[in-house]
């Protein structure tokens, strides 16, 4: 048995919210244009979208945890911690559109669990 979560009315405007910004970005729909062309399968458009979509909020999700974006000396610094990057490792999510694989970075201290991939 399938349980479909509910969908909160405010995910349409959301949604809408972003297509009309990554659209707004001529560089963008440059790139979702060129991939368009260039793939012999819509799914891996989606796949290419869905992997830099997911690798990008992990490394916003460690920069909030670590308290300093990756690069900022000084932010690392002010935070105080002794924690910092160290490296990532390969995870394959499975989507309805086929398995991406992802890097899921990972600080020294260990400590990082992100949410976005378990």
């Amino acid at each position: 048995m399938t349980t479909v979560a509910r969908r909160d009315p405010a995910d349409k405007a959301k949604i809408d919210a972003i297509e009309q910004k990554l659209l707004a970005n001529p560089g963008i729909a440059k790139l979702i244009d060129d991939l368009g062309t260039s793939t012999t399968d819509a799914n891996d458009l989606v796949r290419g979208m869905l992997q830099a979509s997911i690798t990008r909020g992990l490394n916003a999700e460690m920069d909030a945890h670590l308290g300093y974006e990756s690069g900022d000396r000084n932010g690392k610094a002010a935070a105080g911690t002794d924690n910092y990057r160290n490296g990532s490792y390969p995870k394959t999510v499975d989507s309805n559109y086929g398995p991406v694989t992802v890097d899921v970075p990972r600080d020294r201290a260990g400590t990082f669990l992100p949410t976005m991939v378990p």
